[in-house]
């Protein structure tokens, strides 16, 4: 890793726990500079204000929980199972953020275009992501053949609903913590593109 590279891992190390503490607001240029262990000017030299600096600890965030996306869709062989391992490292990661997003939530009003548009890209990346493991299960035969404009309107509405799954998950997560919640959401969601013959067939094997 590059020196500079390994700077700014660090700044963003001592943002991340100083942002979600205090949140955006109450968070100074000097308490990340002592978090991190660098001086003010080192934090200058790669940042011009700590919104610059929470904007890079956001898409660092990101980043990271679309990297596990991928990387467990990847390791699934049918388009249903991908569903169910894109939805389960979903949950997994807003589970884990929960306390970081309830800070910050505080800062939304004063810094909204910057929360929008980082909400925008972030969900933006995981319909795309769905509508490729719908066109693949789709080419496959597992599930019925789908027009470019629906499977664009599936993934929208499969990105919705997973999104709005963290609700009841953040009141009592440990009855959530089965591989039989991630089943029969996306059970229930891809019933109606579901290909019935390819279904009978597994049923037969």
């Amino acid at each position: 890793m590059e020196k500079d590279e390994l700077v700014i891992k660090e700044i963003l190390s001592g943002a991340k726990k100083l942002f979600g503490k205090h949140g955006l607001k109450k968070t100074t240029m000097e308490d990340i500079a002592m978090a991190a262990g660098k001086g003010k000017s080192t934090l200058y030299y790669y940042f011009p204000s700590k919104t610059e600096i929470f904007e890079a600890v956001v898409e660092s965030e990101m980043k990271l929980v679309i990297k596990r996306l991928r990387d467990a869709v990847s390791g699934a062989r049918t388009a249903k199972n991908k569903l169910k391992a894109f939805l389960k490292v979903l949950l997994t990661a807003i589970l884990d953020y929960q306390n970081f997003r309830e800070v910050i939530f505080e800062d939304a009003m004063e810094n909204l275009k910057l929360f929008i548009r980082l909400k925008i890209q972030y969900e933006q990346i995981q319909i795309d992501m769905i509508r490729e493991i719908l066109l693949g299960g789709s080419q496959s035969g597992e599930f019925k053949e789908l027009s470019m404009s629906k499977m664009n309107r599936m993934a929208f509405v499969m990105a919705t609903a997973f999104r709005g799954l963290h609700y009841p998950l953040t009141v009592q997560s440990q009855e959530f913590n089965t591989c039989e919640y991630y089943d029969e959401i996306v059970d229930v969601l891809i019933e109606g593109i579901g290909n019935e013959k390819v279904d009978r067939d597994a049923k037969l094997v």
